[in-house]
């Protein structure tokens, strides 16, 4: 086992996951590369933002035009990089900005590709997907592997004609449970 692996597990277990699943995940999100970024432009549950953030700024009167207009640039400047960065998935766990965001995480987006802070916040979010977002009503020890892979790739868990909405992505990662030993 590397030491990826035994991060994936110990946060798995912080937060009363399946170990096998978080590596499972890692695996199929991004091949366990802890330096896997992926800017997906169309994602469009931004927190705390909108895209008319980076809109037209007015000049203030009395303020001198092209200080105030520096200072507008750069604010404008900080505003697109955080749009862009929380629609970017980051790290071992392919954690999208904004859902770290959303859980809390105050730091620079790209610490997302620590693997220990990329395995904390995911997991901390699929905590979160388990307890909040439980919509099958089902208490957790009957939330399988398959049910969590499904939400954790589409946001919650869709099923239509008996399959995932997204039966391939949760194919991958069924796969890959084999590949990881229950601890």
């Amino acid at each position: 086992m590397n030491e990826l692996e035994l991060l994936a597990r110990e946060a798995a277990r912080k937060y009363g996951l399946d170990p096998r699943l978080i590596c499972a995940l890692c695996e199929v999100e991004s091949s366990w590369n802890p330096w896997a970024v992926r800017h997906e432009t169309e994602y469009k549950w931004l927190y705390g933002l909108s895209v008319g953030d980076t809109g037209h700024y007015a000049c203030a009167s009395g303020q001198s035009g092209q200080k105030l207009n520096d200072i507008l640039l750069k604010i404008k400047s900080s505003v697109l990089t955080e749009l862009a960065t929380q629609r970017t998935s980051w790290g071992l766990l392919q954690i999208m900005g904004a859902v770290a965001r959303e859980r809390g995480f105050k730091g620079w987006l790209t610490e997302l590709c620590d693997p220990a802070v990329n395995l904390e916040w995911g997991c901390k979010h699929l905590r979160w997907m388990v307890d909040h977002n439980n919509a099958y009503g089902l208490p957790d020890y009957r939330i399988t592997p398959e049910d969590l892979a499904a939400a954790w790739n589409g946001g919650t868990r869709v099923v239509v004609d008996g399959k995932y909405k997204n039966q391939s992505y949760v194919d991958r990662v069924k796969a890959a449970l084999v590949n990881y030993e229950r601890s």
